[in-house]
C-alpha cells in the first residue's frame, strides 16, 4: 500500500505574525501536522503543494522549517505563487531540487512505492498566475515517456482547469492547451493533484482525474456569479490522503478535516 498525505496553501508567517492580520496560520499548520501524525497507518510521505509561506521571506521559511520539524513522515515541498524560489532553496537544501540555475523552475520527481510523482513548478516569479514554460513541459514529457508502464501522479500548485470562480480564475494557470495536449499523449497518468484554490474540487482532463487540496488556513468562498467579489471563510482546515491498494494499484483520495471532533461513536 502506498499512502501520501497532501497539504497545501499553509501560508506560514514569520513568528508572531498572522495571515491577513487575522488568522494564526502557523498554529493551524501545527494542528495539521498533529493530525497527520495521528494517521494509522502513517503516510509514506507528505507532499505540500505550494504557498508554503505567505511572503517568501527567510524568516517565514525558518518558521516553516521549525513547524515541519514536528512532522513524523518524510515531507516534500513545492513552491506556490507566494513563495520565493531562492529563499526556499536556502532554507531546505535537502529537498530534491534540480541542480540547474536556482532561478529556474523547481521541477522534481520522486518515487513512493510503485508510484512515480512528478512535481511541476507552475509559478511565475513576481506574479500570482501560473504558467508552464517550455523547459517544464519538456521535462514533464520526458518523465512521462521514460516511465511508460508506471503509474505517474502529476502534482502542481495552480490547477490546470477553470474553476468557475471569477476571482480565482484571474490568477489561474494560463495557456492550458500545450499541457492538455501533452496529457492526451500519455496513458500512464494516474491523476493530477493541485492546490492554490483553497477548496476541494474535482474534474477530469480526458480520462485523467484532477483534484485540488483545501488549505490549512482559510477556505476561499464558493462564489460563481460573474460579479463575485473575493472572499474567504474560516471553515474547517483539511488535507487530502491519497491511497493506492497494493494488489490492484487503484487509488482513492480521502478528505480529512483537521481538528478534534466529538466521537468516535460505535457505529458506521
Amino acid at each position: 500500500m502506498t499512502v501520501v498525505a497532501q497539504l497545501s496553501d499553509v501560508h506560514v508567517r514569520p513568528k508572531g505574525l498572522l495571515y491577513q492580520n487575522l488568522v494564526d496560520s502557523n498554529a493551524m499548520l501545527v494542528s495539521a501536522v498533529e493530525a497527520v501524525n495521528r494517521l494509522r497507518p502513517a503516510p509514506d510521505a507528505v507532499l505540500i503543494t505550494g504557498d508554503l509561506t505567505d511572503d517568501g521571506s527567510p524568516e517565514a521559511y525558518a518558521m516553516l522549517k521549525a513547524i515541519l520539524g514536528g512532522l513524523e513522515p518524510r515531507y516534500l515541498l513545492m513552491p506556490g505563487n507566494h513563495d520565493d524560489r531562492r529563499h526556499l532553496r536556502e532554507a531546505f537544501p535537502d529537498q530534491p531540487w534540480p541542480s540547474a540555475s536556482e532561478d529556474g523552475p523547481l521541477n522534481f520527481a520522486f518515487d513512493i512505492g510503485a508510484i512515480r510523482f512528478l512535481a511541476v513548478d507552475t509559478t511565475v516569479p513576481g506574479f500570482h498566475h501560473g504558467e508552464l514554460d517550455r523547459s517544464t513541459l519538456a521535462w514533464l514529457g520526458h518523465e512521462l515517456g521514460s516511465n511508460n508502464g508506471r503509474r505517474c501522479v502529476i502534482a502542481m500548485h495552480h490547477p490546470p482547469f477553470s474553476t468557475g470562480i471569477p476571482y480565482l480564475d484571474k490568477y489561474g494557470l494560463r495557456d492550458l492547451a500545450p499541457f492538455r495536449d501533452l496529457i492526451s499523449r500519455h496513458d500512464n497518468i494516474d491523476r493530477i493533484i493541485a492546490g492554490h484554490v483553497h477548496r476541494t474540487m474535482q474534474t477530469r482532463i480526458g480520462a485523467v482525474p484532477v483534484s485540488t487540496c483545501p488549505s490549512t488556513t482559510t477556505q476561499i468562498a464558493l462564489r460563481v456569479h460573474d460579479d463575485a467579489l473575493p472572499a474567504s471563510y474560516l471553515e474547517p482546515a483539511a488535507f487530502l490522503l491519497h491511497r493506492w491498494a497494493p494488489d490492484t494499484g487503484e487509488g482513492v483520495t480521502h478528505l480529512s478535516y483537521v481538528g478534534q471532533f466529538e466521537g468516535p461513536f460505535p457505529f458506521a
